[in-house]
Formats: structure tokens, sequence, C-alpha cells
């Protein structure tokens, strides 16, 4: 079989990226994306099912090719798949043709999640399918969970799955680092519709610490106007941000200002618009 071109390898990358973690593909995604003919994205599919015969079968009832738990023909990074999932960054099945410059990046000390883990999550949330997964909390420690996944959720520093778990009858965020096994195993009639704290935005306002010696420093580093900053925010995703910025979310502001450079002034309005009770817990 001759190898794939660069820019045909290109489509078959995003063929399985699409089959792996959304759980389908078809012409129209192929068409879509790459502005190719229908004939074209034909040819294209049937040279992946050459390239991996297991991994796709053609489901009559959609009208398009459908995961059937094969090995993958290419290397993913989950990390990356994921932001390109959430909408933060192109698919892009080479990242070493992008340019380098002198620079470090610090590396990561949690957990590498595993492809076949990721994907079974980012599959139930794109095909509504609940889950029985095993789960570890730093409260029960590991134990079965039926979960709806619904959506994913990146706090700044690791990922989470927002799921409605059936057992507690709540919407919640589990951290990804932290499931063990997934199994899909049926239809979820759950939706994000009805996750009250994932649909009302909250307005944080941020200043300067009130005891920083030079609050323009930080008015400048956050392009603040006027010597404040609003961010809108889900109300699910408040306690991450506050915590990932090292925001001082105190009544009193009596967090040290050179660890807390930034102060929430609006405490009080957050507090009662809604907010998961953790997040203003100090």
């Amino acid at each position: 079989m001759n190898l794939p071109r660069d820019i045909q390898r290109e489509r078959l990358y995003y063929i399985e990226f699409l089959a792996l973690f959304s759980g389908q593909v078809s012409r129209k995604d192929l068409t879509s994306r790459f502005g190719i003919s229908e004939p074209a994205a034909t040819k294209d599919l049937s040279l992946y099912g050459e390239l991996a015969p297991s991994m796709l079968r053609y489901d009559l009832r959609r009208k398009c090719y459908v995961f059937d738990g094969g090995q993958p023909y290419f290397e993913h990074n989950v990390e990356q798949a994921l932001h390109a999932l959430a909408g933060d960054g192109a698919v892009d099945y080479d990242p070493s043709r992008t340019k380098r410059i002198p620079g470090w990046v610090n590396s990561s000390i949690k957990r590498q999640v595993p492809l076949e883990l990721a994907a079974a999550l980012t599959r139930a949330i794109d095909q509504r399918q609940w889950v029985v997964a095993e789960y570890s909390s730093l409260s029960t420690g590991a134990r079965s969970r039926r979960l709806s996944p619904l959506a994913l959720v990146n706090d700044g520093l690791r990922w989470h799955i927002r799921c409605f778990e059936h057992e507690r009858k709540e919407f919640r965020d589990f951290a990804l680092t932290r499931f063990e096994r997934v199994k899909a195993d049926g239809e979820s009639a759950v939706t994000l519709s009805e996750d009250r704290e994932w649909n009302n935005e909250i307005s944080l306002r941020l200043t300067p610490h009130p005891k920083a010696a030079h609050p323009e420093t930080i008015c400048t580093d956050y392009d603040m106007r006027g010597g404040a900053k609003t961010v809108q925010l889900r109300a699910c995703l408040v306690g991450y941000f506050l915590r990932h910025w090292h925001v001082d979310y105190t009544a009193d502001a009596s967090g040290n200002p050179r660890a807390q450079q930034l102060f929430l002034s609006n405490r009080d309005e957050v507090r009662q618009a809604g907010v998961p009770e953790w997040a203003l817990d100090v």
C-alpha cells in the first residue's frame, strides 16, 4: 500500500480524531473542514479503512462511520486533543511542524491520562450516553459511579468532566485524572440545559489587592481599566478561577498581597448569585 501524502495524511488523521473522540465521522465532516469533493472524501475514508481496518464500521441508521473499538493508526496527545475538542486549539496531526524558538515550559507532575479512557468519556459526551465509571475521590476513595458526562472543563491546571451523578442526583465536576475505568452503558436523557450552575453566568470584579505596594503594576499585568477588571464565568467554574489566579476572596482582604495580587471586590454579590458552596470557602 502506498503511504498517503502529507496533505491527505492530515485528512486521515482528522478522520481518526473524530472517530476516536466523538464516536463518528462522515463525508460531510471532511468536505466541510477541508473543502474537498464528496468523491475525494469517500476515497479518504476508504483509505483510512485500509490503514486501520478495525477502527470504523459503517452505521446504516446514522449514515456515517462509527468507532468500532480498534487500534488507532496515528499517535494522539490527550492534552492537545482535549484542548481541540474544547475549542481551544486546532487539530494538527504533526506538532513538530510548528516553528520553534528558544524557550521553556515547566513539565507537569499530574498523571498522563490513557488515551482510551479520555476518548471513552468524550465519546459519551458527544453521543449523549451514560457510563459506569471507576472513580477515586479524596472523601470516599475508589468506587463505581453511574455518570452522564456532559462537558469538558479546564480549570487552568487540569481537566474535569462535568457530569450528572445519578446516585446523588446532582451535577458535579470529576477530575479526569481520577478516572480508572469507563464503560458506556446506554443513552442518557440528561442535558446541560438542566444544569443550573453551568447555565448561570457570574460577574467577578477583580481589583489590585488593597494592600499592594504598587497597584498600578497589577493593573498593567491584567489590562485593567479604571483600576478593575470584570470577568464573566459560569457559576460552576468560579472556585477554580479564584484558586488558579490566586485571588484573595476573603471578606476583609486578609490574604498576602505578594502571593495574592488580585482581590475579589464583589464577594457578597458573587455568593448571592449562586456559586457552589465550596467556591468561596477560605
